[in-house]
């Protein structure tokens, strides 16, 4: 297998993680539909939360891990020993895959306990948690390889290895006997931290990649990574010195990411607006540029409204939608203009290619926007129905900005699968029909 073989693997399982998640969602809609919920060969009662834990894992964990497999790859093109480079690939893709089958079965069958806990959630049976075995251990094999390099990418690759750490750390420090909600809890709340770490350097790495340069200065750049470096590597000692159990495990890991992340977004966004400004006319792609600034709006309002936080109120999903919003922009252009292209696909800019990307950013902005106003007024996270206590017209009006931007986020996310998986399935120059 060659790199690119490799990328494009990782680039068709990670859009194709997408897909999956779009199938388990029209699927909680239809096990909630009277009369077509009978319709289905599974209890609905039963399957609708295993469903939600499936395209939660698939639109938000596989895609991201997927992601960075597809990144650390095309970082591996420019050196020339690729037969070194390659010897994982088939091996770290079928593990991969393997792990995504596995993450569906409990739910197509009806199988064990579905957990919607923090970071990972779960399916409380052996072939579920052999599927996330099996997917983090073909993530550590690519991101082992990716060390050589001793490069930006080889730091993200090191706090995703120190992440699988925690996982295993936790898993030995938890006593047998607590029980699974609690376990599962803890089990992935540290490492489940250390990916947001992941998750941010991953956003640095494709701006660089999209700009077609280096995007930030040398001793800023090893700054950015070195803060995060050393934030996330702090993770694995709390097991040392703290009960696992106990509410200062916790805190420390929810203030690593109060302390940790900061600094390095900033940097990385000032070197990304000085790009748009001042140096993003020689390269006069506008495309580029609409979907960099709609990536670097959503991921810095996020950053924003994090905080205002208080744990028990909608500014929290408000906070890690948008960033997690302003990261998939930032993939998703990432995918159209570097990897693509690589892998002989040229996608020729169009109206929808334009309006997947207004649709995505500007609904996500007004998704996390009305959020954030809801939590101002007190509205509880996850909750429904009568239990968000909308009892005045502010309150009914913020979720209603919510549900709105919603929907049209949804509309961008949809067009992006969509065209992006046409374009792989019939390959070459595609021009866009409008």
């Amino acid at each position: 297998m060659t790199l690119k073989q490799e990328c494009k693997a990782w680039t068709i399982l990670s859009v194709g993680a997408l897909a999956i998640a779009g199938v388990f969602a029209l699927l909680l809609v239809l096990s909630r539909t009277p009369y077509v919920q009978d319709l289905l060969p599974w209890p609905w009662t039963s399957f609708f939360h295993k469903g939600l834990v499936v395209h939660v894992i698939f639109s938000f964990v596989v895609w991201f891990l997927a992601t960075m497999g597809a990144v650390f790859t095309h970082r591996l093109v420019k050196h020339q020993a690729e037969q070194t480079f390659t010897k994982l690939g088939p091996v770290s893709i079928g593990l991969a895959v393997l792990g995504c089958v596995c993450l569906m079965i409990p739910a197509l069958f009806d199988l064990g306990t579905a957990e919607l806990n923090n970071y990972v959630p779960v399916m409380n049976h052996p072939i579920y948690y052999a599927g996330l075995i099996f997917l983090f251990l073909s993530l550590a094999l690519v991101s082992l390889r990716q060390l050589r390099l001793l490069d930006a990418s080889a730091c993200c690759a090191f706090i995703y290895l120190i992440a699988c750490i925690c996982f295993l750390l936790a898993w030995y420090a938890l006593p047998a006997e607590l029980a699974e909600p609690s376990f599962n809890e803890q089990l992935f709340w540290g490492g489940g931290h250390i990916l947001q770490f992941v998750n941010t350097a991953l956003l640095v790495l494709v701006w660089s990649a999209v700009v077609k340069k280096r995007l930030i200065e040398g001793p800023y750049e090893w700054a950015v990574f070195g803060i995060l470096l050393v934030f996330a590597g702090s993770g694995p000692f709390v097991y040392m010195f703290s009960d696992i159990l106990s509410q200062a495990n916790r805190d420390f890991y929810t203030a690593l990411l109060r302390y940790g992340l900061p600094l390095p977004s900033v940097i990385a966004s000032v070197f990304l607006i000085r790009f748009l400004l001042f140096e993003q006319n020689e390269h006069k792609d506008r495309l580029m540029a609409t979907a960099l600034w709609l990536s670097l709006l959503t991921y810095n309002l996020g950053g924003l409204y994090g905080l205002f936080l208080d744990g028990t109120d909608t500014r929290v999903p408000a906070h890690y939608h948008a960033v997690i919003g302003g990261i998939n922009l930032g993939f998703m252009i990432f995918y159209h203009r570097i990897v693509l292209p690589f892998i002989g696909i040229h996608p020729v800019n169009g109206r929808w290619l334009t309006l997947q990307y207004w649709f995505y950013g500007l609904g996500q902005i007004m998704h996390a926007s009305g959020m954030f106003l809801a939590g101002l007024q007190g509205v509880p996270r996850k909750t429904a129905g009568t239990a968000q206590g909308l009892d005045n017209i502010d309150k009914i009006l913020s979720m209603g900005l919510m549900g709105i931007g919603g929907l049209i986020a949804v509309v961008g996310g949809v067009l992006f699968v969509v065209m992006t998986l046409n374009w792989i399935v019939k390959g070459g120059r595609i021009h866009e029909t409008a």
